[in-house]
């Protein structure tokens, strides 16, 4: 049926729970598994919007922290996979959109299905899903699997 899963997460309660039904997946399937999250852009401010300006160096502090996240979660994943006796590829993405990272790096590694939670770190949760996985649900040319709490 599926042989090659890209599997989205966050780090958000539902992507860990979505990492849970992917391994689950690729464990009965035999399928490959690939690992992806999205290295959340840092905000821009026009200094003379806000009033005031921010250095530099704050932004490269975001930056490295949302890139340490990013790792650190991708890395749960796959240690999460490891256990269960899946070898992941991993794909950290940064300078993204979201939808667009995830729909890429699926027909990058020629997923046949592509696995995320309804909702993740960002915004405010719509009530039915969320704007993402809206996104990658309605672009994706392959078979999208949602997972909701």
């Amino acid at each position: 049926m599926y042989t090659n899963i890209l599997a989205a997460t966050d780090g958000s309660d539902i992507a860990v729970k979505a990492v849970d039904q992917e391994i689950g997946l690729a464990t009965t399937l035999g399928a490959k598994l690939t690992l992806v999250t999205i290295v959340a852009q840092t905000p821009a401010f026009a200094g003379p919007e806000i009033g005031w300006t921010i250095p530099s160096s704050v932004y490269e502090e975001i930056g490295k922290a949302n890139d340490e996240r990013s790792q650190a979660v991708l890395a749960a994943a796959a240690d999460k996979a490891r256990a269960a006796g899946i070898e992941p590829q991993t794909r950290k993405l940064k300078n993204v959109d979201i939808h667009h990272g995830i729909l890429d790096a699926a027909k990058e590694v020629g997923a046949d299905l592509v696995v995320m939670g309804s909702h993740g770190h960002r915004g405010l949760n719509r009530l039915i899903l969320g704007s993402e996985a809206s996104k990658v649900l309605s672009l994706a040319e392959i078979p999208v699997l949602i997972v909701k709490p």
